[in-house]
């Protein structure tokens, strides 16, 4: 389950009685789990905004379009948090949140996690290094291998950025389209490799300190390395 698609879903109960609307997904103080959501309830006579309340992931499951909560009504903030073993006021948003890598550095922040409902247990983190370095290679994937979890004011990896692979991204458009062209001659083809480069170019034409100059360097590496690992097959 991707917590991205979990914002704004509707939680009903167990009576199917509308409860709220998914804010958001909240992680454990410091492992890497996933422990409930904070849920925004409906406005009173549909104007007057109420105090977000929230659900353990235990009394939580996936449904269509929907979230299914095991009762008829919200549990009781004391009772929600025996679930989950902590306060909620401990608990994480870990999207947002700054990434840094095994020496301590920051190199990014979390677009996305990936995590198994039955446990909570996070199985990838999805990484932006910011709009210049999304465009240029894509977001960066870390597997649950690599991710520690959460401390002092960051979601903590056992690796570094260049142990990371990236997907999307200009580069792979390119490097994409260079390697269906040579193998079928593709005209879909040659469009994706003229998109990635003409992305990178317009971003070079606009930064400024040498940023867009690195963001086509990156891409001609991938058609670089897309063109060798052809030729060697």
């Amino acid at each position: 389950m991707r917590a991205s698609s979990l914002a704004d879903v509707p939680l009903a109960g167990a009576d199917g009685r509308h409860l709220g609307t998914i804010a958001e997904v909240l992680f454990h103080p410091v492992e890497p789990r996933v422990v409930g959501f904070s849920v925004r309830l409906p406005r009173i006579g549909g104007v007057i905004q109420r105090q977000e309340r929230y659900v353990p992931l235990a009394m939580c499951r996936p449904g269509s379009g929907t979230v299914a909560f095991a009762g008829r009504r919200l549990p009781s903030l004391a009772s929600s948090e025996r679930v989950i073993g902590c306060s909620w006021d401990e608990t994480v948003q870990w999207r947002g949140m700054p990434v840094a890598g095994a020496s301590g550095s920051v190199f990014g922040s979390v677009s996305d996690v990936v995590f198994e409902w039955s446990t909570g247990a996070v199985e990838s983190v999805q990484i932006s290094t910011g709009v210049l370095g999304d465009a240029a290679v894509g977001k960066l994937t870390a597997p649950a291998a690599v991710v520690t979890g959460y401390r002092d004011g960051a979601v903590r990896l056992g690796c570094e950025y260049s142990d990371l692979r990236a997907e999307g991204g200009a580069a792979k458009a390119a490097a994409a389209g260079v390697t269906v062209l040579k193998e079928k001659g593709a005209v879909a083809a040659k469009r994706a490799y003229d998109a990635g480069m003409s992305a990178a170019a317009g971003v070079a034409r606009s930064m400024k300190h040498g940023k867009g100059r690195r963001m086509l360097d990156a891409v001609k590496k991938a058609v670089s390395e897309a063109m060798r690992e052809d030729e060697q097959d």
